[in-house]
């Protein structure tokens, strides 16, 4: 049986009985897994002794489609993770960190459209090769020449949810209207914001209670690098070129 196939009994099993009425139209969770497949195919990287496939994968979805996954997200996430590990062990080729699948919503897309982008992500354990930091650098110099941002939350050492920079000032905090709502008691109502301008992604604290902070350090404006993270409260987010 191939993974893909395995990929789509294991979706059976997850769709039937509560999920069955929400994904009976529109996306369905098998799309995201061919599209996933792809990408590692078209994003794999050929290194002296091995071949690296990607092993991060983020999925933006219309807000319908996001609503429509939300109570099966957890579960999905779980499943699309394995078909990654599956899909590089079936290929021979190895993971620079552990599988990672996160899902955003871009309010661009209409019913039934997604778009998915996968990367290579280094795991804590499992350092990149000289060839491999190459490559990454090349790919952040291809970030900073244009595209977008993410800010993807970390719990638990790794990311939970993720938040795409692409307006010119994105604001930070608990109230609803921000573009990355913080559910934090350490967080101001309206606590930072990021000012994109050229290609430089430039954080603010906007006078909050608790303060900011980059890297450990207490700032008051500090120009984003990649892997910057930045504390709010309790809350950890990370900076990532898209």
């Amino acid at each position: 049986m191939s993974i893909l196939r395995e990929f789509e009994r294991r979706l059976e099993g997850l769709v039937e009985g509560f999920f069955a009425k929400a994904f009976r139209s529109g996306l369905q969770p098998v799309e995201l897994g061919r599209r996933a497949l792809r990408e590692m195919e078209a994003g794999h990287t050929i290194g002296v002794r091995d071949v690296w496939a990607p092993n991060r994968y983020t999925f933006w979805l219309s807000q319908d489609d996001a609503e429509r996954f939300a109570q099966a997200e957890k579960a999905l996430a779980a499943e699309l993770r394995q078909l990654v590990r599956d899909g590089a062990q079936e290929r021979g080729w190895k993971l620079v960190g552990p599988a990672e699948v996160l899902f955003a919503t871009d309010p661009k897309l209409g019913w039934g459209e997604f778009r998915c982008q996968a990367e290579l992500v280094e795991g804590p354990d499992r350092p990149m090769t000289g060839e491999m930091q190459r490559v990454s650098a090349e790919d952040r110099a291809a970030g900073a020449a244009g595209g977008s941002a993410v800010l993807y939350l970390i719990e638990e050492g790794s990311p939970a949810r993720s938040f795409v920079l692409d307006n010119d000032v994105a604001t930070i905090g608990r109230m609803k209207e921000c573009d990355v709502v913080l559910s934090d008691p350490g967080a101001s109502r309206k606590h930072a914001e990021i000012r994109r301008s050229g290609g430089d992604y430039v954080l603010a604290d906007l006078g909050s209670t608790n303060g900011t902070m980059v890297n450990e350090r207490t700032v008051s404006e500090h120009r984003l690098e990649e892997g910057d993270r930045i504390t709010i409260g309790r809350s950890v987010l990370e900076f990532r070129r898209s």
